[in-house]
């Protein structure tokens, strides 16, 4: 299961400079929460075995390492964090992306 999070896009502000200027912390804010429902709402359709990719093209640690963190900390042991990876603008001269392959065990 592949799941877009709706993200700020501080990865592609290459792409899309003006983005910046339209963020606030309460947009981020609202983003956060919309990323844990999201992730709330959908791992139940995932069968035990399967695997979840929770990807955006954010590069702040709010919107990716620290929303996987809390939904395994959810999960009391349901999932394990099989990979993560993030891509920045700086070391690859594209856009920013995170991705992380989530497993579920029980």
């Amino acid at each position: 299961m592949l799941i877009d999070a709706p993200c700020s896009g501080l990865g592609v502000l290459k792409r899309n400079p003006d983005s910046k200027w339209r963020l606030t912390p309460e947009n981020i804010a609202e983003l956060r929460k919309t990323q844990r429902q999201i992730l709330e709402k959908y791992w139940s359709m995932l069968k035990v075995g399967g695997c979840m990719v929770y990807a955006t093209c954010s590069i702040l640690p709010s919107e990716n390492e620290e929303q996987v963190k809390w939904f395994l900390e959810q999960m009391n042991g349901r999932f394990v964090l099989e990979e993560e990876k993030n891509l920045s603008p700086s070391q690859t001269g594209f856009d920013g992306f995170y991705m992380a392959r989530l497993k579920r065990i029980k």
